[in-house]
């Protein structure tokens, strides 16, 4: 049986107050950082991100398509001057100026068709790079709104880590001074029971809520003040009030 004086007991009941703002405080920090608008603000940069890429892909498939074009243009255009010098020289037989000018005939309507379906291509380019300017334009702001809510929430758990190690060193300081066993007894019963002290006031156990049996009230008269008792519902050490019965 562990026996203090009666005001060290009751000091027990400030170390508890302030192990209470810990327990809280640390929760309070663990909900900050689990604030659903870190993982809301995520999921919607990563869907904007998977949006840009997808556009990056198309613009540079148009891309492609018109640069495969232009190389095709420049071809046909390279041979229907060589055919036109060709041409002009005369220096051919008959037959083969005749196939000269065919030939250049049908490289002036790949050309055409060429053209045409290059301004297209060059018009899909332009709508695939201003969409895809549009999703960059999307993933930088959906990153700018996540670095924000970031912000907050490292502003809110640097605030709680402060008022923690406030709390902490006022914790330390309630404890100051009191017998080693007796403060070893209500740390041990904190780490078994979750809370290490209560107050017995009018006959009820504020650890537990309840108002305690006739008997344990009877058996608590009976014990000396110093003498350590305990909650027979919740376990937790009893201080009792001046008031206590």
């Amino acid at each position: 049986m562990t026996t203090a004086a009666p005001a060290d007991q009751r000091r027990l009941l400030d170390v508890q107050a302030q192990e209470s703002r810990l327990r809280a405080l640390s929760r309070h920090k663990l909900e900050a950082q689990k604030d659903p608008e870190l993982a809301a603000s995520a999921a919607v940069v990563a869907q904007r991100t998977s949006e840009e890429h997808d556009a990056a892909a198309l613009r540079a498939e148009a891309d492609a398509a018109v640069a495969a074009l232009t190389a095709q243009s420049v071809q046909v255009q390279a041979r229907m001057k060589k055919d036109e010098a060709q041409l002009i020289s005369g220096q051919s037989g008959a037959n083969t100026l005749q196939g000269l000018q065919r030939e250049i005939e049908a490289l002036t309507l790949k050309q055409t068709e060429l053209d045409d379906l290059e301004m297209e291509a060059m018009e899909t380019a332009e709508s695939a790079a201003a969409a895809h300017a549009a999703a960059s334009a999307a993933t930088a702001a959906a990153t700018e709104a996540q670095e924000a809510v970031q912000a907050r929430v490292l502003a809110k758990v640097a605030e709680l880590d402060a008022e923690l190690e406030q709390v902490r060193g006022q914790r330390a300081a309630a404890a100051d001074g009191i017998p080693a066993d007796l403060l070893a007894l209500f740390e041990t019963t904190l780490a078994k029971r979750g809370a290490g002290v209560a107050r017995l006031f009018h006959g009820t156990s504020e650890g537990s809520g309840l108002a305690l049996a006739a008997g344990d009230l009877a058996e608590i008269k009976r014990a000396p003040a110093d003498l350590v008792v305990f909650c027979p519902d919740s376990g937790v050490i009893l201080v009792r009030d001046p008031e206590w019965n």
